[in-house]
């Protein structure tokens, strides 16, 4: 804390109190060491240059830069002190004019598809809560795709979708295709393209996902209980290292080992219902808990 200790004297209900006085610049109180009590508040370091607080209107008050702005805010708009005077009337045919010159300067079709982008990117950030590094980095392989004519022909949406799903496994966060296109009523197939072309002309390559990432997302959903989740994780990590897994859905692994866990816990819950919870088909389901048998007799 930054503090300077003063001396002085005050008179006080008719008495004479000698304050020892600390300047607190932080909180911008001085206050009495001696009593506590706060003599003064609201005080600005001396220290500081007074004109900050003087000269107000040299004061930088823009936005901080984000790239997640399609003009990064610094697009030209016509203000109206420069359309015409306050004391002048103005006609129609003029306001039309610099309205139509003004959607010129400050619109193009770039920044239009970066603007559609954006709205998506927006409504995704708001029902995944990621932060602002995460949309950045989605937002940066767009443009890099804008830039590159990827987008020419192709669904803003669905391209968008496929930077987020690629930023999410980037970080390990746990999230599907299905899930971020059901968010904002996109076509999954469209954006598993999407993700493969990204993948293909950058070069990504990512490890796969973890199955234990997915399992406590799927037990909740499913409303299975704490205690089963902790022993089916448990035996996921015993063996999501088998042969038979390698090159296998990581939601389907996940699944179907806390399927066998519910069986053996005698807690009732359905393939189907693990299925929807994991966003996956039921055929798909079985044929991994044909692969857990098998690796149980195999032990």
């Amino acid at each position: 804390m930054k503090s300077c200790i003063q001396s002085t004297s005050i008179t006080h209900n008719n008495k004479n109190h000698t304050h020892s006085i600390i300047c607190d610049y932080e909180n911008g109180e001085k206050i009495c060491s001696m009593c506590g009590i706060v003599i003064k508040d609201k005080i600005n370091d001396a220290e500081l240059e007074t004109a900050v607080y003087k000269n107000t209107n040299n004061t930088n008050t823009a936005l901080p830069y984000s790239l997640t702005l399609y003009d990064q805010g610094i697009s030209t708009v016509i203000a109206d002190s420069y359309r015409y005077n306050a004391n002048e009337s103005i006609n129609k045919k003029t306001h039309h004019k610099m309205e139509f010159l003004n959607k010129i300067v400050s619109y193009s079709n770039e920044k239009r598809n970066l603007k559609i982008a954006i709205d998506v990117l927006n409504r995704l950030k708001d029902k995944l809560s990621l932060t602002y590094a995460c949309i950045e980095e989605a937002f940066s392989y767009y443009k890099k795709a804008l830039d590159s004519g990827l987008i020419k022909g192709r669904s803003i949406k669905e391209m968008m979708i496929a930077c987020i799903y690629i930023t999410c496994k980037k970080i390990n966060l746990p999230r599907t295709l299905p899930e971020l296109s059901k968010i904002v009523n996109g076509n999954e197939i469209f954006a598993a393209r999407c993700y493969r072309l990204l993948s293909r002309e950058f070069k990504i390559t990512f490890v796969p996902s973890d199955p234990a990432m997915f399992l406590h997302k799927i037990a909740s959903e499913s409303q299975i209980s704490e205690i089963t989740a902790h022993k089916a994780l448990d035996k996921l990590i015993s063996v999501r290292k088998n042969e038979k897994f390698v090159g296998k859905d990581s939601l389907s692994v996940a699944a179907a080992v806390l399927y066998t866990v519910c069986k053996k816990e005698k807690e009732k819950v359905s393939q189907s219902r693990i299925a929807q919870s994991a966003n996956i088909n039921i055929i798909t389901l079985r044929k991994r808990l044909l692969d857990i048998k098998d690796i149980e007799l195999d032990q």
